[in-house]
C-alpha cells in the first residue's frame, strides 16, 4: 500500500487532472504527471497515469457515447495505431528529452494563437477529413512517447466539430483507444506487474471518479466559444508544463 503522506499529495493532484479530462476531454497525464513527479519517479507516474487515463476514458466514454461522432473516430483510428507504433519505437531508441522541448514549445505557440480575439483567426474554416491521417498518427506517435497526444486530436475535432458535447465525446473515445496502446507498451515492457503500482492505482480510483464528476457537470455549463477558451487554456498549461519537465 502507498505511504499515507504519498497519499495526502497524489489525491489532489490526481482529482485536479480529471476535472481537466472531464472538462475538455484530455490533459490529466500533462497536468498531473509534473505535479507527481516531484514525489514520485517518473518511472511510476507515467504508467499509473496510462491506467487511470484507461480507466477514466472507459467511464466517460461509456457515459457519452450517444455523442460519439463515428465517422471522425474511424478517420482518427487506424492512422493513431499507426502513429502509436513510430511512437513506441522512438520511446525505446531515443532520447525523449530531446523532443519534449519542441514539443512544448509548439503547444505554447498554438495556445496563445487560439487564446487571441476571435476575430484574429482567418483559418477557422472546417478542416478537411484527409487531415485526419496526419492528425491521428501524430497525436498516436505523442501519445506513445509522452502521453500527450490527446491535444492533437483535440485541434482536429475542434475544426471538425461545432457541437461541444460531440468534441469531448469523441475526443474520450479515441482517447480510449490512445490510452489502451499505451498500457499494452507497458505491460509488455513489465512495468505494470509490481504490486506496489498497482496499489497506488487503486487508492487513486476514487480522485479520478471525483475528477471526472467535476469536469463532466461544469463542462454542461459551457458554450464552443467559452469551451474553446478553456480548451485554449489547458494547452497552454500541458504545453508549458513540458517546457518546464525538459530544463528540470
Amino acid at each position: 500500500m502507498p505511504d499515507f503522506s504519498t497519499l495526502v499529495y497524489a489525491e489532489p493532484v490526481i482529482t485536479l487532472a480529471y476535472v481537466v479530462l472531464g472538462l475538455v476531454g484530455f490533459g490529466s497525464t500533462l497536468v498531473g504527471a509534473p505535479l507527481l513527479a516531484h514525489l514520485l519517479p517518473v518511472s511510476t507516474v507515467v504508467p499509473v497515469l496510462a491506467v487511470t487515463d484507461l480507466i477514466a476514458a472507459l467511464s466517460n466514454g461509456w457515459r457519452l457515447s450517444e455523442h460519439v461522432v463515428r465517422r471522425e473516430l474511424w478517420r482518427l483510428v487506424p492512422p493513431l495505431f499507426a502513429g502509436s507504433t513510430v511512437g513506441a519505437w522512438l520511446l525505446f531508441t531515443l532520447p525523449v528529452q530531446w523532443l519534449m522541448p519542441l514539443l512544448g514549445g509548439f503547444v505554447v505557440l498554438y495556445a496563445l494563437h487560439g487564446l487571441r480575439p476571435k476575430e484574429a483567426f482567418h483559418w477557422s474554416l472546417p478542416l478537411s477529413p484527409r487531415w485526419a491521417w496526419c492528425y491521428g498518427s501524430v497525436g498516436g506517435m505523442f501519445s506513445a512517447l509522452f502521453g500527450a497526444g490527446g491535444w492533437v486530436y483535440a485541434i482536429y475535432l475542434a475544426r471538425r466539430l461545432d457541437d461541444v458535447q460531440q468534441i469531448r465525446a469523441t475526443q474520450t473515445a479515441v482517447l480510449m483507444f490512445s490510452s489502451g496502446v499505451r498500457v499494452l507498451l507497458f505491460l509488455l515492457a513489465g512495468r505494470l506487474l509490481e504490486p506496489q503500482l498497482l496499489w497506488l492505482v487503486l487508492s487513486l480510483l476514487p480522485a479520478v471518479a471525483l475528477g471526472l464528476y467535476i469536469g463532466h457537470h461544469v463542462g454542461l455549463r459551457l458554450n464552443r466559444q467559452r469551451f474553446l477558451q478553456v480548451l485554449h487554456g489547458v494547452l497552454l498549461l500541458t504545453g508549458s508544463s513540458l517546457l518546464l519537465r525538459s530544463l528540470f
